[in-house]
Formats: structure tokens, sequence, C-alpha cells
């Protein structure tokens, strides 16, 4: 058997802008450049890179830029967490009624401890960002790069609050327990942190229920298993030890820069992360997974698929790898049915030949 698998926005800033520019409170309206009298902070020459932004870092520029297009609700967090501190908690996103899911997560920005129901949602490269989560549906505000804000942020002079908003952010990773992640370096509270916006990380993969669980295989003359969690993943058999991993959504940026690739600190702070993408294909949905720094091979697929066993339907799991996606393994619920199916073929299924 193949050996396995395997970071809103803050800124210090008015609600209400001056008073000779009027009412602000349409928020909606998404002018394509700031004057500097609506500006949440005065402009400065210090410049921000889009490149691995921490998780504080992407928070603050998130809520910057927010603050700074919308205002209200975005613009008093943005003021607040200058003084007292930037938080994200994540959660899932079925906790808020929002247009687009992104990937599983929905990043809830607070200050203060005041939640206002400003949230944003990632998905590749673009974030969603939302105002009044918390009241029904959420009202989208936009959908944006992570360059377009960059961009609009240094035009404009902001970079220095964005580093005033991610000094002292904290992200709180809800999803899996509420574990902390300081802005400081690399301390933690805690017994691990949420590593979005670190080495391409885009948040975690939310494995689908029907593949959550252990399952068994005595194919190969190999017995082994794979167990699933809410988002990670462990295989044990041969000389595997069974060391979890945690299956990330990757921006597929991150590999084109060769100096990613080959650095060794990236590497070991990696090395328990496995990228994770969903695949249709031969008729199953698939979980395609990659070590994190793979730059080659097709990958491991895990679909769950149904087979007729002594007239019964059973579930099973099926392993495949491969340009080709050939079966290499198929699990089982029990080992006992991964001993009395080892080795069967089945006709549905796509072998080497």
């Amino acid at each position: 058997m193949n050996s396995k698998k395997l970071g809103i926005t803050l800124v210090t800033g008015l609600a209400l802008l001056l008073a000779g520019c009027g009412n602000q409170t349409s928020t909606s309206k998404d002018a394509s450049s700031a004057s500097s009298s609506s500006l949440l902070a005065p402009k400065t020459n210090s410049k921000i890179s889009q490149g691995n932004l921490t998780p504080q870092q992407t928070v603050a520029v998130i809520t910057a830029y927010a603050g700074n297009k919308y205002g209200n609700d975005w613009a008093t967090t943005a003021k607040s967490g200058q003084q007292n501190g930037l938080q994200v908690n994540l959660y899932r996103t079925n906790k808020y009624q929002l247009s687009d899911n992104g990937q599983g997560v929905a990043y809830n920005v607070t200050a203060n401890g005041k939640d206002t129901g400003l949230v944003y949602t990632v998905s590749g490269n673009n974030v969603t960002i939302y105002e009044n989560a918390q009241s029904g549906q959420a009202k989208k505000l936009t959908t944006v790069s992570r360059a377009d804000m960059v961009q609009y942020l240094n035009d404009n002079g902001q970079g220095q609050l964005v580093n005033n908003l991610a000094t002292g952010a904290k992200v709180v990773d809800k999803t899996n327990g509420g574990l902390t992640t300081p802005a400081n370096n690399g301390s933690q509270t805690g017994k691990s942190s949420t590593s979005t916006g670190q080495y391409g990380n885009e948040g975690p993969v939310a494995v689908p229920s029907e593949l959550q669980g252990t399952w068994y295989t005595a194919d190969n003359d190999e017995p082994g298993s794979v167990t699933f969690g809410a988002h990670t993943f462990k295989y044990t058999g041969g000389d595997n030890d069974g060391e979890q991993m945690t299956i990330y959504k990757q921006d597929p940026a991150f590999l084109n820069n060769d100096s990613n690739i080959t650095n060794q600190a990236i590497m070991k702070a990696t090395k328990n992360w496995m990228r994770g993408m969903f695949v249709n294909a031969k008729g199953m949905h698939w979980l395609l997974m990659h070590s994190w720094m793979q730059t080659a091979g097709a990958g491991t697929y895990y679909a769950v698929h149904t087979e007729t066993i002594n007239g019964q339907q059973v579930k099973v799991l099926v392993e495949a790898g491969g340009a080709d996606m050939h079966v290499d393994a198929v699990y089982y619920q029990s080992q006992s049915m991964a001993k009395q199916q080892a080795g069967t073929k089945y006709d549905d299924l796509n072998y080497m030949q």
C-alpha cells in the first residue's frame, strides 16, 4: 500500500465622518478611493505586503479596509481595536445566514468583547465581508481579493493602521474548542492554535460526516486503518506510526514560490499539515489530499461508496491514487469485514490492470 498522507481588518475609526461631509451611514457605497478627511487614520508612508500575511495581519487588513470603505460598525470596531485589541473568532458558517459560506469557516471580528455581527469568509484569494450577521440574514458588503484590499490600504496610506491593529490581535478557533493564538512571537494559550493565514493556510477543510470515523483494510497483504476527524486524518499500518495530520485548504499561489518550497522552517512548521480539496470523478465525491509541501504526484483520493456484500448494501471507503485514479485499497467499518473481504475486487471500481 502506498505510504500516506500525508489568518480581518481593523481600523481606528470614526463611525461618523466630518460634519461637512454629510451623513456617511450608507455603507454600501463602495467609492473607488477615499479622501484624506474620510480615512480612519492619518496617512503614513508605511506599506504592507500581501504575501504570507499572519492571521493577525489578515484580520487587521480586512478590518481596516471595511472600516474605511463601509464605516458603521466596522469603523467603530477598528477604532476600538487599536485601543483594546482585536479578536477574531472562527466558527462553522452554519452559525450564521451567509450568502457565501467560503471554505466553511466564518470569521467573526470583535473588539473589547463586543460582538456587532461583523463577519467574513474566505474562498481562495477572495474575502466576502458582511455586517449584521448576528440578526438573521447577514448583509453582504462586498467580495474582494486580498491583493485589492492591500493595494487600497497602501494607496490611502493606511499601512500603519493595519500594523497597529495587528498588534495585540488574537485569533480564537471556536470550531474545535476555543484555542487562542496571541499576536506575539508565537507563544500560545491552550493546547494548539489556529494556523489560518500562515504558509498559504486558508483554514481547515471540513471532512464530510460520512467519511469520519475509523476504517480498516487488509488489502495488499498489509492490514491498516485510516481515521478521519472533523478536520483531521490519521493512517496506521506498515511502518507508519499513526501520527495525526490536520487537513487545510492551501492558497494555490503558495507552492508557486520556490523560496517556500525550499524553506526548512516552513517544512518543519507544516510537517503535520495536509492540503485537501474535493473532486467529483468516476461517479464519486472524493477528498483529495497531498502533504503540505508536496509538489509532485497525484495525491491520495478517498470516497465513501456502497457495495453489495453478502447480499447487503455496505458502505466502504475507497482509496485511489495516480493520474488515472486507480483503486489502491478498500476499507471497511470493522476489522472482521476487512479480513473477510481482503483482496476482493469490485466490478464497479477502477483498478490497475
